[in-house]
C-alpha cells in the first residue's frame, strides 16, 4: 500500500504516527502532560476520517470536531470560543485539520473499498461532486434559506478561481483536494489569530495535511504539511 501511496505523496506516514508524535513533541516543548493536550479535528464528515481504528488519534477525552464537508471548518469562530471553554488548565490545544482522498490497493485515486462492501466508492465523494459543480457552468451565488446547499455552494465559489488549474491537472480530483487542503489551513489560521481568547492563555498548534484514506481495514495515512506552534 505505502509504495502505491508513494507514487502520489513523497512523504507520509499513519495518521497514528503522526498525531501522536505531534502530541508528544508539545508535551516536551511545553513540559506538560499529554492529557493535558486537547485535541480539535477539522476533517471531512465522511466516517472513515472518524474510524478509531483507521485514525487512532491520541484524545483520551474524545475530539472537539470543527470540519463540515471536506474538511472545512464550518463552525467558525462561534465553535472555535465554545472550544476554547474545554483546554484543560495550563494545559494546550492542538488543531488537527486536512483534506482527505482515497487509495485503493488497486491505485485507483478517490476510490476506496469500505467495510462491507464488495464495490469501490468515492472519497472523497462529496468533494468530487463539488467539483464537477465548479467545472460546469451551473455556480450560483449562495441561496440563504436553503440551507442545505451552503456548504457545497461554499467551496464551490471558493474553488472556481482554480477551475482552469484542475481541468488541467494529471489527476484533478487529487489536485482538488490539495486546492481545499489550502483553504481549510488558511481558514483555521484566521480563526485561531483573530480570536483573542484562545490566544491569550493557551499555547496553540496546528498539524495539518492530507488523509489519505485506504481500503477496509487498513490504516488511514497522512502526508503533513504543516505543524508548527501559533503563539
Amino acid at each position: 500500500m505505502q509504495k502505491i501511496i508513494s507514487k502520489y505523496f513523497d512523504e507520509f506516514s499513519t495518521m497514528s504516527e503522526a498525531s501522536h508524535n505531534a502530541v508528544l513533541e508539545i508535551a516536551n516543548r511545553e513540559e506538560i502532560e499529554m492529557n493535558k493536550i486537547i485535541v480539535a479535528t477539522s476533517f471531512c464528515f465522511d466516517e472513515l476520517n472518524h474510524q478509531p481504528a483507521k485514525m487512532n488519534l491520541p484524545s483520551p477525552q474524545g475530539t472537539f470536531i470543527m470540519g463540515g464537508l471536506a474538511g472545512y471548518p464550518f463552525v467558525g469562530d462561534i465553535g472555535l470560543t465554545a472550544f476554547v471553554d474545554h483546554i484543560p488548565d495550563e494545559g494546550a490545544a492542538l488543531f488537527i485539520f486536512g483534506s482527505h482522498i482515497g487509495i485503493s490497493r488497486t491505485g485507483e485515486v478517490g476510490k476506496i473499498k469500505r467495510v462491507g462492501q464488495h464495490r469501490h466508492t468515492n472519497t472523497c465523494g462529496a468533494l468530487m461532486m463539488v467539483q464537477n459543480h465548479v467545472l460546469s457552468s451551473e455556480i450560483h451565488e449562495i441561496d440563504s434559506d436553503d440551507y442545505s446547499e451552503f456548504q457545497p455552494e461554499f467551496l464551490a465559489l471558493r474553488l472556481l478561481p482554480m477551475a482552469n488549474e484542475i481541468r488541467k491537472a494529471e489527476v484533478p480530483i487529487l489536485k482538488t483536494t490539495h486546492l481545499v487542503y489550502d483553504q481549510i489551513e488558511n481558514e483555521i489560521l484566521k480563526l485561531i489569530i483573530n480570536n483573542k481568547k484562545l490566544q491569550a492563555n493557551f499555547p496553540v498548534y496546528i498539524l495539518g495535511g492530507i488523509v489519505i484514506n485506504t481500503d477496509e481495514s487498513l490504516p488511514n495515512y497522512f502526508s503533513q504539511k504543516v505543524f508548527r506552534k501559533v503563539r
